[in-house]
């Protein structure tokens, strides 16, 4: 564009002035200045010359599709109507290339199809590569559009060899844009995050910033379940100056859809609203089509806040007033428009289109129309994507719920489930696959409420547990050694470790930094891919088998309400225990009273595991309480304090996120290896808990103060049988995989251990708030403990024991995840970990000393108890006995203050 400037500053005649404003006029219409580019695309169109027919016509071309960019889309076909009268046949396939683009601007993706393709065959004949990658570009895009993703691919990666040969390197680079949007359609969300990344480095070093690029990036983040992240993106690219008044409607509906998805719901039908009418006044028909959707669905969900955030399963129609009935038939009424519109244009939101219709039908009371709109949309159930195949089977489970037809339910929810797993099998990273088991919430809740009204307590058992933690289950990848992760990684622990130290303005600025090093980061993993393996189906003979004399504790929400699935002596029962929302308020009020205690504050510890024990398991006592107990409870309440309920005083009690985690952590061979013993700095027992724990152990590996650094730990760790580390811990609940230990030269993140090759088969953590977990997804929990597991073709879990429980230190309190013997014990400390022997000598008694916390000091059991992540169980009161793996747990012994 400096050039044309300059060229224009030396007053040339008039053939090149027009070549210089339609260069300048193009520049600034791609970059979104579409009021300047109009004006110097009509002043090219002045100089140039009327006998020029060819000059004219592609002046007047260009003009055509800024008109398109401003909305003024009548015009624009004007003058491409005069371009065609004028265009000689060498140049048909630039005009019919730039028809189709501003056919894709308005939807018409199926004219625009055929455009294309006489637009690259005629580019092909006449050796013009430039203008056939363009043309294979805009192809791939119709394709996406059309959800054709391998034809998509194959246009995309021909543009790109092709653009890329000749130096058109912006081009190229839309190229592997359009390759990640075709990865995303195909349900490879690795693949594509790791190509928007690519693209989004090559867009940095061309210093352009493509809206196209946002909204696809946001989107891909609502796949991922990342709406606040979506919703970011889309606001940051609204605010840039430059965007074009049609790329400003697609990011407004792109803000709508993240603002649904993360909840607010009156933003969403907002936004909604306001891009519909863009699209409208831009005569762009499909994209107001879909606005419109999205503004029915808000409104839709603001209707059935009691399945917002689960499913949307309609109301019954005898639940809706006057006033509601009213709204429904207005929302029936323009839901049937918008399928029918959308039908004729072949929309690929035509099945979410449909399935709303549907359920709007059935709230209005016209089961009849919502079974046609169910069974249409139902057709949908063998595309080739998982994604898109859940759809289809989520309107064949609605359709069987509306025709009470238990049988087809059932197999629906089970092949709605297999295809979002098909999806999250894909994804290498943690979370992500955590957030993905949004995807079968309604599925889950379908089939769960079939169970309930047949009153099926073993079938309720298997659909919890074919959803329930089942993003620890699938096997992952073991991570390739990647450079650039670890340069993040090292910088990331760098600006913690100064962050720590930091004051004032300094702090603010270090934290910023820690927020940009860990978005990278989290870049960086979410591209990782697993092999596709299959989580371990629910076995319930395995389950059965491994109970024995245990008896399993299953804690199922739905609607709102608590339910307690019991398992005891081959026996499979159901019982109501009260609201969740009354648990959780427990649940919480008991870790703040635990809390209270670590710090030597009086708390009437008996009363608050009673009302605790009311809100957990309801009213009366369980009659099946016995020895040993499996509690598998909700995500949301793994972190409450199970030992101080008043039934678990004389128990074995094992907290397990799966009954099917539990089993293989039962079955799983043992493994060889050393012991690790690990200790961090600035502990106030300095290196005592450690030293004592060496003699206890042949040939430990111990490594403490300036040796403690995360590469010294993690060599520690690699391949360790047991591995004990004390040092001061930090939870993150805004990002649990960012959850740190304290080492001599920074924090050792999740990240870092999820690294290991050969992680330790045994964990036991004394530090901070390491047995805190952050629900994330449906049915899942994020934290410390996952990434403790083996890369086993068996992965295993650590299911938490309620002996790791809240200490007390000089330097911080320690709420870990349990809280147990904190009210139980004068002291809390942390007990021995012996090594197996053939004999087990009691180490001689002797008495505690005195000091203790008040209110906790008197009253309660003198016991000690053991910490070991992976077996995680704990004795009762005067019990003696060695553990799974061969550990023993002494009756008494030296009250010893805790490291962290």
């Amino acid at each position: 564009m400096a050039e044309a400037e300059a060229v224009l500053a030396g007053d040339p005649i008039s053939e090149v002035a027009s070549i210089a404003h339609q260069t300048i006029g193009v520049v600034l219409r791609d970059e979104g200045f579409v009021t300047e580019a109009l004006s110097q695309l009509r002043a090219a169109l002045r100089l140039v010359g009327r006998s020029d027919l060819e000059r004219r016509a592609d002046v007047l071309a260009a003009l055509a599709v800024a008109l398109v960019y401003a909305g003024r889309t009548k015009a624009a076909w004007r003058r491409f109507d005069e371009a065609a009268a004028i265009t000689p046949p060498e140049r048909r396939p630039r005009l019919e290339l730039r028809r189709a683009h501003a056919l894709i601007v308005g939807g018409s993706y199926h004219e625009a199809l055929a455009e294309l393709d006489a637009a690259i065959g005629g580019s092909h004949f006449l050796g013009d590569e430039l203008w056939e990658g363009r043309s294979l570009n805009n192809r791939a895009m119709v394709h996406l559009a059309l959800g054709n993703a391998d034809q998509a691919d194959d246009d995309a990666l021909r543009a790109r060899r092709m653009l890329g040969r000749i130096g058109q390197r912006l081009e190229a680079t839309h190229a592997i844009h359009n390759r990640a949007h075709a990865a995303e359609l195909r349900g490879d969300l690795p693949e594509a995050l790791a190509l928007m990344d690519i693209a989004a480095e090559e867009y940095g070093e061309l210093r352009v910033r493509l809206s196209d690029f946002d909204i696809d990036r946001a989107r891909m983040y609502l796949n991922a379940g990342l709406a606040s992240e979506a919703r970011d993106a889309c606001y940051q690219a609204l605010q840039e100056a430059q965007v074009r008044p049609v790329k400003r409607a697609e990011l407004l509906l792109a803000a709508a859809q993240a603002a649904m998805a993360d909840g607010d719901l009156y933003t969403a039908e907002v936004d909604g609203d306001l891009a519909g009418r863009l699209f409208t006044a831009q005569q762009r028909p499909a994209w107001a089509h879909r606005a419109r959707l999205l503004s029915l669905q808000a409104q839709y969900l603001a209707d059935h806040p009691d399945v917002r955030d689960l499913s949307l399963v309609p109301l019954e129609p005898s639940q809706a007033g006057p006033e509601q009935r009213r709204r429904q038939r207005r929302l029936l009424r323009a839901s049937a428009g918008l399928v029918e519109q959308m039908r004729a244009e072949r929309s690929s939101q035509l099945v979410v289109a449909q399935l709303l219709h549907g359920r709007i039908a059935h709230d209005a009371g016209r089961d009849d129309e919502a079974q046609r709109s169910f069974e249409r949309a139902a057709m949908s159930r063998h595309t080739p994507s998982g994604l898109a195949r859940t759809a289809g089977w989520l309107a064949a489970a609605l359709l069987a719920d509306l025709q009470h037809d238990r049988r087809a339910l059932l197999h629906a929810c089970r092949r709605g489930l297999d295809s979002v797993d098909e999806y999250r099998t894909l994804l290498g990273d943690l979370e992500l696959r955590a957030l993905a088991t949004r995807q079968g919430n309604e599925f889950m809740t379908l089939a769960m409420r079939s169970g309930q009204e047949r009153k099926d307590a073993r079938g309720m058992l298997w659909w919890i547990e074919r959803w329930r933690a089942t993003a620890l289950t699938v096997p992952r990848a073991r991570p390739s050694r990647d450079q650039e992760l670890d340069r993040q990684i090292a910088a990331l622990r760098d600006v913690a470790r100064r962050l720590d130290a930091a004051e004032g303005s300094a702090r603010e600025a270090l934290r910023r930094d820690r927020d940009q090093l860990e978005a990278k980061v989290r870049r960086t993993q979410r591209t990782q891919r697993a092999d596709g393996a299959r989580a371990p189906s629910f076995d319930a003979t395995r389950i059965l088998d491994a109970m024995g004399d245990t008896v399993l504790l299953v804690l199922v929400t739905l609607d709102g309400s608590l339910s307690a699935i019991t398992v005891a002596d081959g026996r499979v029962s159901r019982r109501p225990v009260g609201r969740l929302a009354d648990a959780l308020q427990e649940a919480r009020f008991a870790r703040f009273a635990l809390r209270r205690t670590a710090f030597g504050r009086v708390a009437d510890i008996p009363a608050v595991g009673m009302r605790l024990q009311h809100a957990l398991l309801g009213e009366s006592v369980p009659a099946w309480s016995r020895a040993s107990v499996v509690v598998v409870p909700t995500a949301d309440l793994l972190t409450a304090p199970w030992g101080v309920l008043p039934v678990f005083a004389d128990t074995k009690l094992t907290i397990s996120p799966s009954a099917t985690l539990w089993a293989s952590a039962r079955h799983r061979a043992r493994q060889h290896g050393h012991i690790a013993l690990v200790t961090g700095p600035g502990l106030s027992t300095g290196e005592n808990e450690v030293t004592t724990l060496s003699p206890l152990h042949n040939q430990a590996r111990a490594i403490g103060g300036e040796a403690a650094t995360v590469a010294g730990a993690l060599d520690v760790l690699e391949g360790a049988r047991l591995a004990h580390v004390a040092a001061h811990g930090t939870f993150r609940a805004d990002a649990p995989m960012f959850s740190s230990l304290t080492m001599y030269d920074g924090p050792l993140t999740v990240h870092d251990l999820d690294r290991l090759e050969r992680p330790p088969l045994e964990m036991v953590l004394s530090a901070c708030d390491s047995g805190n977990s952050a629900p994330i997804g449906a049915h899942e929990a994020l934290s410390w403990c996952p990434a403790c597991w083996p890369w086993e073709p068996r992965p295993s879990w650590p299911a938490w024991s309620r002996s790791m429980t809240a200490r007390r230190s000089a330097s911080c309190a320690m709420c870990t995840m349990s809280s147990v013997r904190a009210a139980r014990s004068p002291r809390v400390g942390w007990p021995p970990v012996r090594r197996r022997t053939t004999r087990f000598r009691r180490p001689p008694r002797r008495r505690s000393p005195r000091g203790g916390p008040r209110g906790i000091r008197e009253g309660f059991s003198r016991r000690r108890t053991r910490a070991s992540l992976p077996s995680a169980e704990s004795h009762g009161p005067g019990r003696s006995e060695p553990s799974p793996r061969g550990h023993c747990v002494p009756r008494t012994g030296r009250p010893r203050p805790a490291s962290s």
